[in-house]
Parts: C-alpha cells; structure tokens; sequence
C-alpha cells in the first residue's frame, strides 16, 4: 500500500484497507462488543453503567468511568464514540475513556447511542442530546459540577459532540463547557481536496464516507440533510472553548480545519493540532509514541478547559 511509505513507522501495522458495508457492520460489531466488554478497567478508574431515554423513547445504555475513591464533585466530559455511527465502541475507546477520566480527573460518560443503518438520523444524535439533558439535570445526584459539562468523540462521535454544541441554544440547554473534536466529522458535502484525493487510504476514505453519510442520512429530503452537518450549522452567540485534532492522510483532513476556522471567525477559541505523518483512527496504536504524544496534548486541553470553566 503506497501510504506505508508515508506513514509514522509506528503505525504501519494498524494500516490495512478497511471494507464497509452492512454485511461488514454486522460482523464488526459482534466482535466489537465481545473486545469491549473484555478489556479490562485501571484499578484506578471505576466503572459502572445507567440506562438513559433517548431517541423516541427508546432506552440506550450509558458506560460511566470515573476515578476511585473521589466523592466529592467532578467535572463531566460527555465522549461519544466514533465509528461511522454504525459500529460499536471498540476496546481502545474503553481504555481512551479511563485515561481521560484518571488524566483530566472527571467522570466520563460514555453512551451505547442506537447505530445505522438500523436507526438513521437523527437517532444518535437524539441519544446523546437526551443523555447531555440528563446529566445537567441530575448532576447533583452523580456528583457533576454543573459548571464544567464538556463534550468529545472522534470522527463520526466528534459530528455528534459538535452537533449538540451547535445547537444548545435552539434546544435551551446550558452551554457546554468544552468541545473536543479527534479527527471530526463536519461537512456532507464532501468537496475539499483531502476528500477528493483520499479515496484509498487506510482504515477510512472517501468512498467509505460516502456510503456512511447514505445510510445515515437515508430517508432524508435534502435539505435536511444538512442537520446532521455541522458545517451548516447555525452557531451559537456563545462556543465552547475547542480543541480540533486533524490526521494528515485521512480524508476528512480538510473538513477539520475548515471547521475550526469557522468557528474562529465566528468569535471562538479553538485549538487546531494537525498531526503529522498519521491515518484516521492511528490512535487505536495506543502505545505508539505518536499516539501517546497527542493523548497527552487531548489531556492538557481538557485540565485547561475544565480550570477556566471553574475559574469563570
């Protein structure tokens, strides 16, 4: 494959071409759910699980890690998976989701959101809004410091924080604190350079995007198509402080930082961390070098944000 060449040497082994279908999907998850479940939680993270209301009524699961031995309360970071909202959380998702909670000392909720081609959008999207809705409504009771809620995910996960961000307003929510979007999901266009030219690469590209935006938006006229985009959201008077992670050989590259100078021009902080010589997805190499180094640049900007929030 050409882009072993050009690639971290770290991640070589995780570059493989990645088929995706239904048939692909239903497979995938069979084995996804079985490397979640197993992988086993730091003895320093405490992990436990509630089930919320969400997407025309239907209950989803919610995974919640938090640091042992702290009752007292903790700011939330709200992660929703990635995964072309179709496929299950993967293993390494559970162990990002343990880091997260122990580096940045907060309680991470992680939700089971309903997944196409079963449920197309706005199922996911309903999902996490009703468990962001949930969370600051209970915060006392699960010892959240309602000032500090933030949202993240990755890829498709990071299209769903962005969304809920986008339209806090419209659905009278309190605003969110931060926003962390890992190699985010923006534009159903599909019409920067890096879509164009990425139509090969590992693990994700650009005709695996497409099918993706199909099965999720399936059913939809189009107009309301752009719902599920948050590039053609409307923007709130107000944006979370954001951190944008971009992978350079990765079509959604592009869509990324358009995204985030977006919300630049429109008044907000962002953080825009290009990484080099990586695919989409590279940091399911956990233990790579690069993946480490990135992870640590994730963790300060959530210890900043959730600071400033308190500080406000």
């Amino acid at each position: 494959m050409k882009y072993k060449k050009y690639i971290n040497y770290e991640l070589k082994p995780i570059a493989i071409n990645v088929p995706y279908n239904k048939a692909i999907i239903k497979c995938a998850n069979i084995f996804q759910v079985i490397s979640f479940d197993l992988t086993p939680v730091p003895k320093d993270i405490t992990n436990r699980s509630i089930t919320v209301e969400g997407h025309k009524g239907l209950n989803f699961k919610t995974e919640i890690f938090e640091p042992s031995n702290i009752k007292e309360k903790l700011p939330c970071l709200i992660y929703a998976h990635g995964g072309a909202f179709s496929y299950k959380a993967a293993a390494y998702h559970k162990k990002l989701a343990c880091i997260y909670a122990l580096k940045a000392k907060c309680r991470v909720y992680f939700p089971d959101y309903h997944l196409t081609p079963k449920y197309p959008f706005p199922a996911a999207y309903d999902d996490v809004l009703a468990l962001y809705k949930y969370i600051v409504e209970n915060s006392d009771g699960f010892a959240i410091d309602n000032e500090r809620i933030g949202v993240a995910g990755d890829s498709a996960g990071a299209a769903l924080a962005a969304l809920i961000c986008n339209n806090y307003e419209l659905e009278n929510l309190k605003q969110p604190c931060i926003q962390m979007l890992i190699y985010p999901l923006t534009d159903i266009d599909m019409q920067t350079d890096s879509m164009k030219r990425f139509s090969d690469t590992p693990l994700w590209n650009s005709k695996n995007n497409k099918r993706m935006w199909s099965y999720y938006c399936r059913n939809l006229k189009a107009e309301d198509k752009y719902r599920a985009s948050p590039m053609h959201s409307s923007l709130p008077k107000e944006i979370p402080y954001t951190y944008i992670e971009t992978a350079e050989y990765d079509c959604l590259h592009d869509e990324g930082i358009i995204y985030g100078e977006k919300l630049r021009k429109a008044g907000a902080n962002v953080e825009i961390n290009e990484t080099p010589k990586t695919i989409h997805g590279y940091d399911s190499a956990l233990i790579s070098k690069i993946a480490v180094r990135n992870i640590e640049k994730r963790i300060l900007f959530l210890q900043k944000g959730f600071n400033e929030c308190l500080s406000v």
